[in-house]
């Protein structure tokens, strides 16, 4: 199998095929990994050794963790058999990569089937074209020089969230605008709204449903007016969203591969291409992908590639948003859940870990959903805003694929101040729902 692309989709793959059993050649022009975790984690870091909130000591520890990420995913794919190919790489045909290696030595690699994932690039509005320094993609934070006092991140979801927030735990002021009304669209009314409130608690102001008109610089500001004709000045712009195929994509369409709007990649449920035997993932098919999608994708393809036959459904891939308190959400929420066919009803608890023991108690900020179908009582959803969002949201899916009711998990048994007693408590109110409707 020949995988084109070192990303965390790209690596996923190898190694999930390395690990049934194939030979696996893996082809990247940079180093392994490095770009998609500076991209994911540049604002994200914990390291308890940092003396101050300088963003030159901050980036000497980004570029630590950064470097030691890319040796671990080097050692991983060693380790698993799969040989690592240092050089750019394109598809020839359906089963052939040509790589120009960095030795200058060009090579023909023949494979039984295909994996794309060599990843895009960022996409800016044509209002709103990229400049160094003054109108940048995420891509970039991780090489500024400095950090601006005044930010405006433009986007919607996992990206743009993480971004104003990681932005303000650093000490910038932050707006965040988005065209949407929703800053994520896969939660519910109540769970943005939850989120707008406290992403203001934390100072940083939120635009939603607006949309940038204009912008002129003036010295070292930005003024900005929306389409409401709200004005304000900042220092730099920041895409967090869109993206764009690079120009290895748009050679894929000579070769029979179907592209779409941007140099999309169109892939179908199993992540195969219009070319049989060649698959796509990551933000090659269209826009940034979590860790979790990447990795999902990853697996799918490969395992589809071998003869099985998997859909990937983007609904049921666990999804956590690095916040304070986290976000995570997986499976349907009240509107998806009528489209998937289901009749959605949903039980909402709001409090903390000492809620179950002092019912008047409700810690301001926790909340968690449970999305259920009424006819077969089945939990088909769940959101939760919470510290631990990231373990409970891959509980909550087992669960769901295991086929749990309502209200199992309502008359669950569990500890004294356990986490888990929200979930319960949002299934006892989902299952009075139910025998009231």
């Amino acid at each position: 199998m020949l995988v084109l692309g070192g990303g965390l989709a790209g690596i996923t793959a190898a190694l999930r095929a390395a690990e049934l059993g194939s030979r696996v050649c893996l082809i990247e022009k940079k180093e392994i990994g490095l770009a998609g975790f500076l991209r994911r984690n540049s604002l994200h870091i914990k390291n308890h050794s940092l003396t101050s909130n300088s963003w030159k000591e901050y980036k000497a520890v980004l570029h630590s963790e950064a470097m030691s990420y890319h040796q671990l995913m080097k050692d991983k794919l060693e380790t698993s058999g799969v040989t690592v190919i240092e050089g750019e790489g394109r598809l020839a045909n359906q089963a052939e990569i040509s790589v120009h290696k960095k030795d200058g030595e060009n090579i023909l690699l023949k494979g039984k089937s295909v994996i794309l994932a060599f990843g895009s690039v960022p996409r800016f509005p044509s209002t709103l074209p990229g400049e160094d320094g003054v109108v940048i993609s995420i891509d970039e934070i991780s090489q500024l020089q400095e950090l601006p006092e005044r930010i405006l991140v433009i986007g919607t979801g996992l990206f743009a969230l993480e971004t104003v927030f990681g932005l303000q735990k650093i000490g910038c002021k932050v707006f965040l605008c988005s065209e949407r009304k929703e800053l994520v669209p896969e939660m519910d009314v109540d769970f943005n709204a939850e989120i707008e409130r406290q992403l203001k608690q934390q100072k940083i102001k939120i635009l939603t449903g607006k949309k940038l008109i204009s912008f002129y610089k003036k010295g070292d500001e930005l003024g900005v007016t929306l389409e409401t004709g709200i004005k304000f000045s900042v220092q730099q712009i920041i895409i967090a969203d869109a993206r764009s195929g690079i120009k290895e994509v748009s050679e894929l369409k000579s070769l029979g591969i179907r592209l779409g709007e941007h140099q999309k990649v169109f892939v179908d449920e199993g992540m195969m291409t219009s070319m049989p035997g060649v698959y796509a993932v990551g933000s090659i098919t269209g826009e940034l992908t979590s860790d979790t999608i990447s990795q999902e994708a990853g697996k799918i393809a490969v395992e589809n590639a071998l003869g099985k036959k998997r859909r990937f459904n983007l609904e049921w891939v666990p999804q956590t948003i690095r916040l304070c308190p986290d976000l995570a959400y997986v499976g349907c929420n009240m509107m998806t859940a009528g489209h998937q066919g289901f009749h959605p009803v949903e039980g909402v608890f709001e409090g903390g870990l000492n809620s179950i023991m002092n019912s008047s108690y409700s810690q301001k900020g926790k909340r968690f959903k449970i999305v259920a179908d009424k006819r077969s009582r089945l939990i088909v959803g769940a959101q939760l805003i919470s510290d631990h969002s990231s373990e409970w949201i891959s509980m909550i899916l087992l669960l769901i694929k295991k086929g749990v009711t309502v209200a199992n998990l309502a008359n669950s048994t569990y500890p004294e101040g356990a986490e888990i007693n929200g979930f319960c408590r949002a299934a006892q109110n989902c299952l009075r729902a139910l025998k009231s409707s």
